[in-house]
């Protein structure tokens, strides 16, 4: 059986020493500084994303409270600028109101004239046309 030739050992070991460190040195030197260098690559990648992240997410906090301010500034206005507009709406509902009031004052006086002035003419009327009435009742009476 030629594996277990002892004669063989020396150069199995010597040809398995040389490939082993030339193997070695090859990862060594060559594929595991790349790899690392992948590796840091990605780390940094990452850790500025989430450093970026970070940053995003403050500045959405920071938004976000001025857009509450915002909001409770305009409710404020909203609220305010309602009471302001209703104030004035009732102000001027009860100026409208006095001026109606005076209107149909006038016009109840004016109309309470115009009805005593009626009376009175009807009743001038009325009483000349009473003593129309006589005089040709009293022509018709002397006439016959």
């Amino acid at each position: 059986m030629p594996q277990f030739d002892f004669t063989t050992y020396s150069s199995q070991i010597f040809w398995f020493a040389i490939c082993f460190s030339l193997l070695y040195c090859f990862s060594h030197f060559i594929i595991l500084p790349r790899i690392l260098n992948i590796l840091k690559a990605r780390r940094h990648v990452i850790d500025s994303d989430l450093s970026s992240a970070q940053t995003l997410e403050e500045r959405v906090q920071a938004l976000q409270t001025k857009t509450d301010l915002l909001k409770k500034e305009a409710s404020q206005k909203y609220q305010s600028k309602l009471e302001e507009v209703s104030k004035s709406a009732l102000k001027q509902r009860e100026k409208m109101i006095e001026e109606l009031k005076e209107k149909m004052e006038k016009m109840t006086r004016n109309s309470r004239q115009e009805l005593k002035s009626f009376v009175e003419n009807s009743h001038i009327k009325s009483q000349t046309a009473a003593q129309n009435l006589a005089e040709i009742i009293k022509e018709k009476l002397f006439r016959i």
